[in-house]
């Protein structure tokens, strides 16, 4: 059943389902945030209070609406809960949110590329925040971000230039794994002329997995804008701290994020004012 983006009712449903389905989604990376660095399952172990133990109810565990009215409190031991819980929740519901009105509303992105598009600013939130936080983007992550990419391209060949879904997979399948093999490389030549590490292994296998989910354009346009927010933030670390450029460590991960975040938000005008052959 097509749905008449016209009509203002049903633009009101996708956008709310987007936001429902962000909400939901981020509340499950804030089960990721919390156990996959502590070596716990994010499958089968049930929700429970970190402080109390005590098994979290449906009913408790809704996205959003639970931390609300519980205050950010465990109902059982009344231990406050981590603003991240609805920090993140948030984050990801105006992301799906937003990046669907320019597709819906405006019209300026191809509506084959909303679902692409939400999965890689998804992984966006989720890279950032490991990177930010630990330091570290868990293989498991990327992983499962590359399998998806090659999945949706299946779904959506023309975010990949081509009409033929198996195309489309091969396309995204090979792209991850070229941009992974370049940069592997690029990353062991660099720590033997510099003698420290250039491009950590999370990182390339990130770069890897937005290949797969947005293509070699996005790809190539995401690492050089993630490359000059990284450097421009490590010019301003090191003349704020006072050091040296090459004693500064820089989160790559957020600044990958960022760029992924700038391509998804910023190709709708593109679209508007160059023209499709951006995604082609």
């Amino acid at each position: 059943m097509m749905i008449n983006w016209q009509d203002p009712v049903a633009r009101g449903v996708v956008l709310t389902g987007f936001f429902l389905v962000g909400a939901a989604l981020g509340s499950f990376l804030n089960v990721c945030f919390w156990r996959i660095p502590r070596g716990e399952s994010i499958v089968t172990t049930p929700s429970h209070c970190t402080n109390c133990n005590h098994k979290i109810a449906w009913y408790d565990n809704l996205p959003i609406a639970s931390f609300l009215i519980l205050h950010g409190r465990c109902r059982y031991c009344h231990a406050p809960y981590s603003p991240r819980y609805l920090f993140v929740e948030l984050v990801t519901a105006l992301a799906f949110t937003g990046f669907a009105a320019t597709g819906v509303l405006k019209e300026w992105t191809p509506h084959s590329f909303l679902i692409p598009g939400c999965a890689a600013l998804y992984f966006a939130i989720a890279i950032a925040w490991f990177d930010f936080a630990y330091r570290v983007i868990p293989g498991g992550v990327t992983l499962t971000a590359f399998f998806a990419g090659i999945i949706l391209a299946g779904f959506f060949p023309s975010v990949h230039g081509t009409v033929r879904w198996n195309e489309a997979m091969i396309f995204s399948a090979a792209g991850g794994i070229a941009f992974y093999l370049a940069l592997a490389l690029y990353a062991g030549l660099g720590k033997r002329i510099a003698h420290r590490e250039t491009l950590g292994g999370g990182d390339v296998a990130a770069i890897a997995a937005i290949a797969a989910l947005l293509g070699w354009k996005a790809a190539v346009f995401i690492l050089f804008t993630a490359a000059l927010t990284g450097f421009a933030w490590g010019v301003f670390a090191a003349w704020h701290g006072k050091k040296k450029l090459r004693d500064q460590s820089v989160a790559f991960g957020v600044a990958l994020a960022f760029g992924v975040v700038l391509w998804c938000f910023a190709l709708p005008f593109w679209r508007a004012f160059v023209g499709s052959g951006i995604l082609r």
